[in-house]
């Protein structure tokens, strides 16, 4: 039924049909969050959450009982590189939505921010977590993959050596796909429909067949995310 599986994608910015995909809808803020629970389908799991670069001007209160309603925390974490937020509060944002959504997965956004938002998932004994975007050291993979979490690939990997460089020493057993759709990067408006470019360019540069790719990643979406296997 789906073949291509975005781990991390603004759908509430696009809110368009995309046959064929299963969609994680991340958060950013408050209103976003309501927009987002809004548009919970079969084919679209919701998240909530403040982003860091909103940690700053967003209200805590507001969000944290709307984690209730989601299927995953997200988008959270840290940014040592663009926030306006301090440090301190961007982590107490972080740990108070990590408790909020106990047992939920958590999908991280962690700029130059990659081992702290670790080492505080494995403070929380966070057991399912994705590091979106993924552009850390390579020599942290071990780690993130030890703790059970993944790790997922953008379009930017057909040019974005840093992210190639994480492709090429990643375990395939946490590799996920995503879009980060709705986001606009160098010029271009990101969509699910610009993964199956991505996983092309994945297979070829992996050297993999890309339908085992294909199947790879949505094993590893279902078992990220929670859900029951179907036939994909």
């Amino acid at each position: 039924m789906y073949k291509y599986f975005d781990a991390h994608c603004h759908y509430s910015y696009l809110k368009k049909n995309y046959e064929g995909y299963i969609i994680a809808a991340v958060s950013m803020d408050y209103q976003s969050a309501i927009d987002t629970l809004s548009l919970k389908r079969e084919n679209v799991l919701v998240g909530v959450g403040i982003h860091p670069w909103r940690v700053h001007e967003e209200d805590l209160t507001r969000v944290l009982p709307l984690i209730s309603k989601a299927d995953f925390v997200g988008e959270v974490g840290l940014d040592y590189r663009f926030s306006k937020a301090p440090k301190e509060l961007q982590i107490k944002y972080f740990e108070e939505q990590i408790k909020a959504g106990e047992g939920k997965l958590i999908n991280v956004h962690a700029l130059d921010a990659w081992e702290d938002a670790l080492n505080i998932l494995v403070k929380y004994d966070v057991k399912r977590a994705i590091f979106h975007w993924y552009t850390g050291p390579s020599s942290l993979l071990k780690d993130i993959e030890g703790a059970g979490y993944f790790i997922s690939i953008n379009p930017s990997v057909t040019f974005q050596k840093k992210h190639q460089d994480v492709l090429r020493n990643a375990d395939l057993r946490f590799i996920l796909t995503e879009s980060d759709g709705g986001y606009e990067y160098r010029g271009k408006l990101l969509e699910p429909s610009d993964i199956p470019n991505a996983i092309s360019f994945m297979s070829s540069f992996l050297g993999i067949e890309e339908q085992k790719l294909i199947k790879s990643v949505s094993d590893n979406f279902y078992k990220a995310y929670g859900l029951n296997v179907v036939n994909s």
